[in-house]
């Protein structure tokens, strides 16, 4: 009888190890699921390199990116595709299509809500990553920096809103000219004046981070090779760099004008890159 039990008891135990985890419901989308997805590869030719086409098809147009495996897309473009018969995915592009300025944005396709177009940056700066908001005529109507993901994204009739942790650099150090740039910090950025982010720890935590990465890449990763790394910075006047701060913002975009406005203090305080 005790054999029995501890048996039942021992098989309940194993069926509950091995029952599978329950998987998490996925985190619902920013933007707008696209309606249909062609990819077209063209092989390497001669002196062409390999070259991958992306369409995402939306109910009034269609965003289409050239990639040729360098930084940033070749070709960024939008276009429409209101009729019954949505566009053919191909490299060449139709006479009524709007390609984005090369000078107006370099990247890659982000995402679409209604009839705004994200786009993200082909490279990080001052530890952010750029995002530019288009309209269907591939004219830009917004760019930002972003630290980390976009936390939201809203459409309500024609108004967009979007909020994100903001990377905004000032004209001057805070750790060099003190409370003159931070007050020159707060009117630029629209951060709020109270309270004062640590810059100076902000500035050490830096260049100690960019030290030690010196010393690891010279595979000598002592504290007299970082203390030497740290005066090394110091000559070349690291602290002179003007100020990034990291706060939370939003942005909301109606009649095709876009509003910036910080919704809290500054959460961090670092060099520019």
């Amino acid at each position: 009888m005790r054999l029995t039990i501890l048996s039942a008891l021992l098989a309940g135990v194993a069926m509950t190890a091995t029952a599978p985890a329950a998987t998490p419901a996925p985190a619902p989308s920013l933007f707008d699921s696209a309606t249909a997805v062609d990819k077209v590869t063209m092989p390497a030719k001669g002196d062409k390199p390999k070259t991958q086409i992306s369409c995402h098809y939306y109910p009034h147009f269609m965003v289409k990116q050239i990639d040729e495996g360098e930084v940033g897309a070749a070709q960024l473009s939008i276009l429409p595709s209101d009729g019954p018969h949505k566009p053919k995915c191909q490299q060449a592009n139709a006479a009524n299509e709007k390609v984005v300025n090369a000078d107006d944005w370099s990247g890659y396709f982000k995402g679409v809500k209604g009839d705004f177009v994200f786009f993200d940056a082909d490279d990080g700066v001052n530890g952010g990553l750029g995002f530019a908001v288009f309209g269907p005529d591939a004219k830009k109507i917004f760019e930002d920096s972003a630290f980390g993901p976009i936390h939201e994204v809203a459409l309500a009739g024609t108004t967009l809103t979007v909020k994100y942790q903001r990377s905004a650099a000032a004209s001057c150090s805070v750790v060099k000219d003190g409370a003159s740039c931070w007050t020159k910090a707060v009117a630029e950025t629209g951060v709020p004046a109270t309270p004062t982010p640590d810059c100076a720890g902000g500035y050490l935590k830096a260049k100690t981070a960019m030290a030690k990465g010196r010393c690891d890449a010279d595979r000598t990763p002592t504290q007299a090779c970082i203390d030497k790394a740290l005066k090394e910075l110091d000559a070349q006047k690291w602290n002179e760099a003007p100020s990034v701060f990291v706060f939370e913002a939003q942005t909301v975009i109606a009649g095709g004008k876009p509003t910036t406005t910080a919704l809290g203090p500054a959460l961090a305080c670092h060099p520019s890159d």
